[in-house]
């Protein structure tokens, strides 16, 4: 492992940036002589003030992982649960189509269905052994998880059109809904039901 040079970083910006240490003080908000204590290697300096001195020379902090590879932060719009908050980052989420069998089992007890589900860490590593796999997978995000939803209407809509007489199939205009409960629905202009 590496230590990241802050001081001869921070230098490097002002050389770049043709700035004193008193005008590049004046920029991130530090005195003269906390940039030289930083500068000397006599003072450290939070990420926040480090990233904004990278900036004004163009320069951005970069996470690699152990092949060199930049690392992505997990997703902002990763799933959250009813009250907002992030669900257990060292767990592995299931989306809400793909429940636990203990769900299955005993129902959710006439609350809101979860926007996602997880295993506990006994229940987790069952799972990952039996399915191979391992914790690299990131949490589902929102949007991913609207898309394997509309992939999996899709492909329930192309099988209903696959049985459905051939009339349907040619003529035959209604609305996705229509395909998921029984007949058309009141929106549906087709009323090929009738």
């Amino acid at each position: 492992m590496t230590n990241i040079d802050v001081a001869g970083l921070v230098l490097r910006v002002r050389r770049s940036c043709d700035l004193s240490q008193r005008e590049l003080a004046d920029v991130v908000g530090l005195s003269q002589s906390q940039v030289a204590r930083v500068e000397s290697g006599s003072r450290s300096v939070d990420v926040m003030t480090f990233e904004k001195m990278l900036s004004l020379a163009g320069m951005r902090i970069v996470v690699v992982d152990a092949d060199d590879v930049e690392a992505e932060p997990v997703s902002s719009d990763a799933v959250r649960d009813h009250a907002g908050r992030r669900l257990p980052a060292h767990l592995d989420v299931r989306p809400p189509f793909d429940p636990p069998r203990a769900a299955l089992v005993d129902g959710y007890r006439q609350r809101p269905t979860p926007k996602a589900w997880y295993h506990h860490r006994v229940q987790r590593d069952r799972r990952r052994g039996e399915l191979g796999l391992g914790p690299g997978d990131d949490q589902p995000t929102r949007g991913e998880i609207a898309q394997i939803e509309r992939d999996l209407l899709a492909t329930r809509l192309e099988a209903a059109r696959r049985q459905a007489p051939a009339r349907l199939d040619d003529d035959c205009t209604c609305l996705p809904v229509c395909w998921e409960h029984a007949g058309c629905a009141p929106s549906c202009a087709c009323r090929c039901e009738s």
